[in-house]
């Protein structure tokens, strides 16, 4: 099975940047998972040691690769250029938020500010480093490894190991009525989406969950997010109610009847790194319990 690669969703473009040899990188980090997540068990073995590969391009590299890539997007022919890149693959302890092993280090050319470099192919250089060497870099990479970043690699997992992430609690908490349903996304932005892609267009689901304390529901409501073009907005496109008991699907009254929920479904899992109906079983109890406790202990 192909290993699933997850670009990790930091926020801000410069937020991941690493100081190495005396000279300042910015960093661009995906989250490889050696196949899909199906249990509790799979996301602790990934917890525990995940492999992560970051490109590497030194700040005044990394603008000029933008000023390259806005000529170009502007049908302008800018001269040749090079930029020295690395590809680091590294594995870090989520949990720990500490690197654990450096497996590879290749260092390569970025063309006229390409944004994809394979750093596997047979032009890139091979870097051997001594013990002395990998102590340095690996204290860059864990003197890199900030609290933005950190939440991009547990956002993900958050609901299975809820102590991850809990920076949300005061600012979410207080302010969501329990007869509202909550967007995980909402609270947790760097968590990757659920997404399918058709004839080149992105759909995502925007799961909410009820977190009422006097509801029994199992639900999850799944609404089905595309790009309008015109207006630049996400719109509602289709959605369905998934029950994580049953695991039936409810029709949306909103949308039309038509809607091909357990299709959408199946698709949606095809590109989720996680098994869906794992990932949304967990974020049900996850949103329950967070919520009816946090609500508890403010009237205790």
């Amino acid at each position: 099975m192909n290993p699933l690669v997850l670009p990790l969703n930091i926020g801000k473009d410069d937020s991941f940047r690493m100081s190495w040899k005396n000279r300042l990188y910015k960093a661009r980090a995906a989250l490889v998972l050696p196949h899909k997540l199906k249990t509790n068990a799979d996301v602790d073995e990934v917890l525990a040691s995940a492999q992560l590969v970051v490109k590497l391009t030194e700040f005044a590299g990394a603008l000029r690769e933008k000023m390259l890539a806005t000529l170009a997007s502007q049908n302008q022919n800018p001269q040749p250029t090079q930029t020295e890149v690395y590809g680091l693959v590294v594995r870090v302890n989520i949990n720990t938020g500490r690197s654990v092993e450096i497996e590879d280090l290749r260092r390569t050319k970025s063309e006229n500010g390409a944004e994809h470099v394979d750093f596997m192919s047979h032009s890139a250089e091979v870097i051997n480093l001594n013990e002395a060497e990998k102590a340095i870099l690996e204290t860059a990479i864990n003197s890199a490894l900030t609290a933005p970043v950190l939440e991009a690699l547990r956002q993900p997992f958050v609901s299975f190991h809820p102590n991850l992430s809990e920076s949300w609690k005061e600012q979410q908490l207080k302010s969501i009525q329990p007869d509202k349903l909550v967007p995980f996304q909402m609270l947790f932005p760097s968590a990757q989406p659920i997404e399918r892609f058709v004839e080149g267009e992105r759909f995502i689901i925007d799961d909410l969950y009820c977190t009422n304390p006097t509801c029994s529901c199992t639900d999850v409501t799944c609404v089905v997010l595309k790009l309008d073009k015109s207006s630049g907005q996400e719109v509602a496109w289709g959605g369905f109610k998934w029950d994580v008991k049953s695991e039936k699907f409810k029709v949306l009254p909103q949308f039309s009847s038509k809607f091909n929920a357990s299709e959408w479904f199946k698709h949606f899992d095809l590109n989720s790194g996680i098994d869906l109906k794992t990932l949304l079983t967990s974020r049900q109890s996850f949103m329950r319990t967070e919520f009816i406790n946090a609500r508890k202990s403010a009237r205790s």
